[in-house]
């Protein structure tokens, strides 16, 4: 087996030859930087540590560093597949693109980047119109804060506050939800 150092040294060198796909860059990139810290950590291991004290071993960490950037790339990734460039979105609307641009840059529409495209979940919509109070909470939201395709996705996630995803009961278009879904968004954003 390679040590660490090899292990290190050979995926910077893959890194260096890798396509212009994202997601395997990211995932090179962390890998190696996992190995990196690891190695280096065990190398600094205080010599007077107890044997019962458990360290994780650098395969360990790097694996659990792995399969958490696959998920976060498979959730991205369905995240693009349920949405809509700035002309799909403008054709939907029956606007241009530039208004589209604007709504975005003005937080009226979920929106966010991937590879330097803007996309919009196709969820926001009905009928050709935003959904009602899709436009508030995402307001609401610190997008300054967190990443916003973090933000999307909490639209679409159970909410322990409203006792169901944000989304659903923006759906059900019941009176008073719109209010509820905005205070929840509001509280995420600690406002």
């Amino acid at each position: 087996m390679a040590t660490l150092e090899q292990q290190v040294s050979s995926l910077t060198q893959r890194l260096q030859f890798a396509s212009d796909d994202e997601s395997a860059a990211v995932e090179l990139a962390v890998e190696a930087a996992v190995l990196a810290a690891a190695s280096d950590a065990q190398r600094t291991r205080p010599a007077n540590l107890p044997d019962y004290v458990r360290v994780q071993g650098p395969e360990q960490v790097a694996r659990v560093r792995a399969e958490t950037l696959r998920d976060w790339l498979a959730l991205r990734d369905a995240a693009v597949a349920g949405s809509l460039s700035t002309s799909e979105l403008a054709v939907r609307l029956g606007v241009s693109s530039a208004a589209v641009t604007k709504r975005r840059q003005a937080r009226r529409l979920v929106a966010f980047q991937v590879k330097g495209d803007w996309r919009y979940p196709a969820w926001q919509l009905r009928d050709g119109q935003v959904l009602p109070g899709v436009e508030q909470a995402w307001q609401a939201l610190p997008l300054t804060v967190h990443d916003a395709l973090g933000l999307a996705r909490w639209f679409e996630l159970e909410s322990a506050h409203l006792g169901a995803p944000p989304l659903s009961l923006l759906q059900a278009g019941q009176a008073g939800q719109v209010e509820r879904v905005v205070d929840a968004a509001a509280y995420v954003g600690g406002s």
